[in-house]
This record gives structure tokens, C-alpha cells and sequence, in this order.
């Protein structure tokens, strides 16, 4: 991507690199080059590229740009402090604002981290300008990474694009900080993370803060397509988003999801993606030192990382960093399966990081992990704490110890996982990987038996939202049928359903084994478990129904109570059936890291609209059909 110059080339002087009071500050003199040379700097204009890095390590920017420079203003100025005037590229507004004007607009509140990112940090799959009421107030006021980046207010929504233009910077974060934490909620909610610093109630936002800014026109930005192209507001009001600005505020630019994705590119991930050949992606023969406090680092996700030296004595040390207040932990595997894995998990709750064995899959954390006898406790300079809104875990373990998961120099298969809070339960988030940590090198390892749950909802959706509704309806139109037509189609499509659930319960009792979980634990397992245990019975009541009355004759008292049952049941195990597979979803999605995803809403929401016609079909038909038959009797 780029090459050292040779040393007859550095010809720079007095040049410096530091880090002084939190900024880090370049600063070289250069000789004007001759015209005739590829990369003249001459003293009119000329065209320049600036970027920088999260770390002090050279490799993929977080941010550039390229921009004008006329460095005839040098000369013709008396204040050597303009050195030359940036000439914008992409001016937001041009034209319909100035520096001091005053601006107030109302929408959502978002972070620069989760914009240039392209998509929210505790929810990848949904794009951040797409869906701002997405976006936990979790990310946007507990997370460092996205507050220390600073705060904007996004414009309205494009309606070419669907994408909420860029709007204004906000030059004041701890009254973002303070408006926002007041209005979020801090109980805990099953669709987002938990907002730790919010002081609302159950009723207040958990996600999507919106608010009306005002602010004055501090400087119009670089004017790139960017956040920092755009206007930057100071003396700053936080106001409720009820309040309604006299004039609108001039629109920004608004962005396509190309600009969206050209921007996330720039920015670091733990697979970064490839950027063009001038730009620099690999380090330098003689590079800085590592970005983290131990010899090696894995970024198991964006907001998760593991630091590691392995010592001479047989030992190692290890660091996990998580920006958040929860608790955090690391599993040494042989087969990349949590249970039989042996973990180190701390919380600042518990005090002290512990060691633990994984002994079953299970939302009860006393059956899912297994503390190790005090004899086995032989961490040492193990520490837990939440400290400038991450939570550190370090200690030093042995890496070959009795009757546990052998750390080798070679290759290993880890587990990472850390909560949403403090207290040891439901992870928000794991990841299994292999790593050699003589190297280094890491590759993030599947999650097992994903194929087979899925499976195991496919075949079970075909079963109970389209097979058994076939058979109910067939059943409710038989008069459009001659003779015994309806209920053949009726007896044929419950006989496949029913093998189907065999099928879906097979796999579920097979997959859980081989996970070593709990059988039947929770209500997914347990409705699963009764469903197939009452449709079996209904198939054996439906192969011993009493005689149906010929032309003519009466209904026995046995065939009417038949009737009424069979009725009844299946209409029962229909509903169970819709609820269940609802579960499942949602099951699914928190077992492979897809909670609150717009994927798993998605899905959902096809999902409830399907059965929704399903219903109405049954209902419609149902109410047709017993008015016809009343006219034909009539």
C-alpha cells in the first residue's frame, strides 16, 4: 500500500510525533518541491489527502479526506497562523447558512461511531441512518467508544434513499449526556441492552432518543461527505422533541447507502475491509508498539478485546477489555462447545475473577456453570473492575493444571462471552475462535449445530403454519368436496404433519444432548414437549373415532362428544403451535447472537403476517361455509 522512501529522500526537519494532552500532534518542515516533480507543492493551490488511525500502530485509517490548500495566503497575510484556506469539496449547506447563524431542528440523537460505522455497535445488522429509532440508548450513553466521538442530530429522512440526512455535530457532549440519561429508561427491556446510566422508568424510551436541538453555527465543517463535513452547533439547548421549531433548519447532505459503505470501510472492525492501493493497510517493517497493554491482542468483536503474554514459568496472563458495566469471560475448549469447557469469568459483583466449568446449556446460571473447588482457584493478580466506562478483567493462570483444559503454545479453541450487567447470567454476546498464541492469529470459529436449529424451525413452520392449517381448512370447507374427498386431504395432511413433528422433536431432543443442555427447561421445551404428546394423542383419537351416523341416522351421544373434543383440540394445539414457533424465532435469534437484530424483527413480522392470513382464511371459510350449509338446509 505504501513504500518508505529511501534516506537520501528524508529530507524532513525538525519533525516531530507526540501525544500531548489526550491529542496526538505531527508536526515537520519540507522543502517547496520543484514544478517539474510528480508531487510539486507549489504556493498556489494544491491538492492534499489528510488520515488518521484509532491507534498508534500505522495500518487502516479511521477517517480521511482529500481537500484543497492555496498556500499563497501565507504570504499575503499577515497572521501566519492562516496558513492557507481550505477550499470545501461538498459544502452541507452553501449558500443558506453562515458561521453565528442560529440553528433548531428536531431528530434523532446519534453518536459519529455508530454513523461512520454504517451500523449500530450492539446491533450490526440494522443501518444506522436507516433506522435511528433502532438504536439503543444503551450504545449511545454507556458506551465510550460511541460518546467520546461526539454527538449529532440527524435531519429527516430521504425519501430517495430511506436514509436520514447527516444534519448537524453537537459541539456540547456532556449536555447530550445528561438530556439523554434523563429521558432514557433503565429497566431492563426484552427488545434492547439496558440503558446503565439512564434515570427513567418503565415507561420511558429504551431506544430511538429524539430530541429538538438548539445551537448556533460554530463552523461549517470540511466539507467533506462525512460528520465532519457538516456544521458544527455550540451553546448548545437540549429540549424535548414535543418542541416545535419556529423555522426549519436548513437541510445537510444526505448521504446513499454507497457513501454509507464507502464510510464503514474506513472504519476498524475485526475483519477490516480492503481499501484502495494508496492508502496504507499494512504496518511498517518497524512498527509502533501494539495498541494493547500485553504482547498479543484478538479483537473478538468491536467492543470486545483480548489482550495476552505468555510467560516463561508456564503460565499466562490475560486481559478482556469490554466497553460496558458487565460481566466478561473466556472458555478454553477442546471441540468449541460451551458445555465441557472450562472459563474464567469476573464480574465486579462477585469481586474477583473465578474459574468455572460449563456444565449444561440453560438460562439458570446455578445449573449452566459450575464454580471450581477452592484447591482449583489458583488464579494469581486476578482483578475485575469497571473503570472509565469499560470493565477490565485480568489475571494469570497456569496453563497446564489437572483435570482441566490444557493451554497450549499451539493452536487452541477459546470461547469469548460477556453480559449486558454486572450480575453473571444470559450473555449478551459470544463468540468462539481458534488462536495459536505463539503467533498470535486467531479466526473467529461458527457457533456448533446452527444448521441443525434451524432445520429444526424450518421443518416445524412447514408442519404447523402450513400443513395442519391445510388439514383445518379442508376439514371447515368439505362442502366443496364430493364424497369422502375432504377427508382424505384432511387425514393425509395430518398424517405428514404429524411425521414432521416427529421429525422437529427428534432433532430438538438429538441437538440438545449433543449441546449437553437440560432437557425441557424452559417454556419453548416444555410447550414443545406437551405438543407433541397431545397431537399424538389426537391421531390416535382420530383412528378410533366413534362411527359416523349414515343418511339419515342420528349422531350417537359418543360421536357428538368426539366431535366436540376433536374440535376443540386441534384448534387448542393450533394456537400452541403459533406460539411456538414465535418462541422459537426468538430462541434462535438470542442462541446466535441475533437478538434485536432487524433481521430477527424481519422475520418475526413475516412471520405474524402469515398467520395472520392464515386465520382470517380459517375464519372467513369458517363463518362462509356454516352460513351456506344453513341456506342449503333451509
Amino acid at each position: 500500500a505504501f513504500e518508505l522512501m529511501s534516506p537520501e529522500e528524508q529530507t524532513l526537519v525538525d519533525a516531530s510525533c507526540e501525544l500531548i494532552d489526550g491529542q496526538t500532534v505531527l508536526k515537520f518542515t519540507t522543502q517547496l518541491l520543484a514544478d517539474e516533480t510528480p508531487f510539486a507543492i507549489s504556493l498556489g493551490e494544491n491538492h492534499l489527502l489528510w488520515a488518521y488511525g484509532r491507534s498508534p500502530t500505522i495500518g487502516y485509517h479511521s477517517n480521511r479526506s482529500p481537500f484543497t490548500l492555496n498556500l499563497a495566503k501565507a504570504i499575503d497575510d499577515s497572521d501566519v497562523e492562516t496558513l492557507g484556506t481550505v477550499i470545501p469539496t461538498a459544502s452541507p449547506a452553501d449558500g443558506e447558512m453562515k458561521v453565528g447563524d442560529d440553528i433548531c431542528i428536531t431528530g434523532y440523537i446519534m453518536d459519529s461511531y455508530c454513523i461512520d460505522l454504517g451500523h449500530f455497535l450492539d446491533n450490526d445488522d440494522t443501518v444506522t441512518l436507516r433506522e435511528p429509532e433502532e438504536h439503543s440508548f444503551h450504545c449511545l450513553l454507556d458506551v465510550p467508544v460511541c460518546y467520546n466521538s461526539g454527538f449529532n442530530v440527524l435531519g429527516e429522512k430521504d425519501a430517495q434513499t430511506g436514509l436520514h440526512c447527516l444534519g448537524y455535530r453537537i459541539d456540547d457532549t456532556e449536555a447530550v449526556l445528561a438530556a439523554g440519561r434523563a429521558a432514557g429508561s433503565n429497566v431492563q427491556s426484552d427488545t434492547h441492552y439496558t440503558c446503565d446510566t439512564c434515570s427513567g422508568g418503565a415507561s420511558d424510551a429504551v431506544a430511538g432518543y429524539r430530541a429538538t436541538v438548539k445551537g448556533t453555527v460554530k463552523e461549517m465543517g470540511d466539507g467533506t461527505k462525512s460528520v465532519t463535513g457538516q456544521p458544527l452547533l455550540s451553546n448548545i439547548q437540549m429540549l424535548d422533541a414535543s418542541v416545535v421549531c419556529e423555522s426549519p433548519a436548513p437541510q445537510t447532505v444526505c448521504l446513499s447507502m454507497d457513501d454509507v459503505e464507502q464510510a464503514a470501510a474506513q472504519v476498524p472492525v475485526s475483519e477490516p475491509e480492503p481499501v484502495e492501493e494508496t492508502e496504507p493497510v499494512e504496518e511498517t517493517e518497524e512498527p509502533e508498539p501494539e495498541p494493547c497493554s500485553l504482547d498479543f491482542c484478538v479483537e473478538l468483536s468491536v467492543s470486545y478485546l483480548l489482550a495476552y503474554t505468555v510467560n516463561g514459568d508456564g503460565t499466562i496472563t490475560m486481559e478482556l477489555t469490554y466497553d460496558g458495566n458487565g460481566w466478561v469471560g473466556i472458555g478454553f475448549s477442546e471441540n468449541g462447545m460451551m458445555v465441557g469447557s472450562d472459563a474464567v469469568i469476573g464480574s465486579t459483583d462477585v469481586g474477583i475473577p473465578q474459574k468455572y466449568r460449563m456444565t449444561a446449556l440453560s438460562v439458570d446460571t446455578d445449573t449452566a456453570i459450575q464454580l471450581m473447588s477452592p484447591e482449583e482457584q489458583t488464579l494469581t493478580d486476578a482483578t475485575v473492575e469497571f473503570k472509565d466506562g469499560q470493565t477490565v478483567m485480568k489475571f494469570t493462570k497456569i496453563m497446564k493444571e489437572p483435570n482441566q483444559i490444557e493451554i497450549s503454545m499451539g493452536n487452541n479453541i477459546m470461547l469469548g462471552a460477556y453480559g449486558a450487567r454486572p450480575t453473571i447470567g444470559l450473555h449478551a454476546r459470544k463468540m468462539g475462535f481458534a488462536i495459536n498464541l505463539s503467533s498470535g492469529a486467531s479466526e473467529e470459529k461458527a457457533i456448533p449445530f446452527m444448521s441443525a436449529w434451524l432445520a429444526h424451525g424450518i421443518i416445524a413452520f412447514i408442519a404447523w403454519g402450513v400443513l395442519v392449517p391445510t388439514a383445518v381448512q379442508s376439514a371447515i370447507m368439505r362442502s366443496l368436496f364430493k364424497g369422502p374427498t375432504w377427508f382424505k386431504l384432511h387425514q393425509n395432511i395430518n398424517a405428514t404433519a404429524m411425521a414432521l413433528t416427529v421429525v422437529v422433536f427428534a432433532i430438538g431432543v438429538a441437538v440438545t444432548s449433543k449441546e449437553g443442555a437440560v432437557h425441557f427447561e424452559n417454556s419453548h421445551e416444555r410447550m414443545g414437549l406437551a405438543m407433541f404428546i397431545i397431537a399424538t394423542l389426537q391421531v390416535l383419537d382420530g383412528a378410533k373415532r366413534p362411527h359416523a351416523p349414515g343418511s339419515g341416522e342420528e349422531k350417537t351421544l359418543s360421536r357428538k362428544a368426539w366431535e366436540i373434543g376433536h374440535r376443540l383440540g386441534g384448534a387448542a394445539l393450533l394456537a400452541c403451535g403459533f406460539w411456538q414457533m414465535d418462541s422459537g424465532i426468538k430462541l434462535y435469534a438470542i442462541k446466535f447472537n441475533g437478538a434485536g437484530s432487524s433481521q430477527e424483527n424481519s422475520v418475526i413480522l413475516g412471520y405474524w403476517v402469515w398467520i395472520g392470513f392464515v386465520v382470517a382464511m380459517l375464519v372467513i371459510g369458517g363463518v362462509y361455509f356454516k352460513l351456506l350449509r344453513s341456506k342449503m338446509k333451509a
